[in-house]
């Protein structure tokens, strides 16, 4: 049996859903409440030290981080296959998986608190003492890094500059890449789409459409994943009208800031 401790909205539970859902796979649910602190309960440590969702319990043998899960769930469960049968193809596939590894998961954690969750989490403390409280109590050492940077200061800190900039990189080099396929690594879908698919739709909550207006074949690929079986089932379904609106409103009051970025990337 397969029980997955994950949260709703949370970007890298997003693309475990969305594999289970397009495998067909039964599962069981533990969802975590993030903001109520349930990852930091000793009883969640135990599963996973780091404090991240999410976490899975497949017949006692716990698996953690997001793309890890989902190429193991590959491996147990091979129909369909997510992965290219060709050697180079999932290299490739692998290549794009890691570089969310290496960074551009934190930038979207950066643009995510700078934008919107800043705002709801100033209000929770109250104070600067609680906020640092707050901080010090991040597991997670680069999760707490980015939060000390960006939620005193949001869009005005360095440091959301530079998550806009990687990002504005990365979905160029997305376009160039679909410019001569459908999906990421070929013609099929394949792990990397569905590894990417919650930090697109991530940048769509925040309103933040625009940084592919003038990439087609990124706006082509996302229309076509909202259409699959795994998006509807494990990343639409669990939108939260609790989070949307705070992120839209947040998103449009940003947009400026993140035009001007933008711009100066341009030139």
């Amino acid at each position: 049996m397969l029980k997955l401790y994950h949260n709703d909205m949370s970007t890298c539970s997003q693309k475990v859903r969305f594999l289970l859902a397009e495998k067909g796979v039964e599962w069981e649910g533990v969802e975590l409440d993030l903001r109520g602190g349930d990852q930091q309960r000793p009883e969640f440590l135990k599963i996973n030290p780091k404090g991240l969702v999410p976490a899975l319990d497949h017949d006692g043998n716990i698996v953690v981080e997001s793309n890890i899960i989902i190429e193991y769930l590959n491996d147990v469960y091979p129909e369909p296959p997510l992965l290219p049968a060709d050697p180079a193809g999932r290299a490739k596939a692998r290549w794009w998986m890691k570089k969310l590894d290496d960074g551009m998961h934190l930038e979207v954690a950066v643009l995510s608190f700078a934008i919107a969750f800043r705002h709801q989490l100033i209000k929770a403390c109250g104070s600067d003492e609680d906020l640092e409280k707050h901080f010090a109590g991040i597991i997670d050492p680069y999760i707490q890094e980015v939060q000390r940077q960006v939620v005193p200061h949001g869009v005005d800190s360095p440091r959301f500059v530079q998550a806009v900039q990687q990002y504005e990189k990365l979905l160029s080099e997305m376009n160039d890449a679909l410019a001569s396929h459908q999906w990421l690594v070929g013609d099929s879908l394949s792990l990397a789409d569905i590894a990417y698919s919650p930090y697109v739709t991530r940048l769509d909550h925040l309103c933040l459409q625009g940084m592919w207006d003038d990439k087609p074949h990124v706006a082509d690929w996302y229309s076509r994943l909202a259409q699959t079986k795994g998006y509807r089932e494990g990343v639409t379904n669990w939108f939260s009208d609790k989070y949307l609106p705070l992120m839209n409103k947040a998103g449009l009051e940003a947009s400026p800031r993140v035009a001007e970025i933008r711009d100066l990337v341009a030139y």
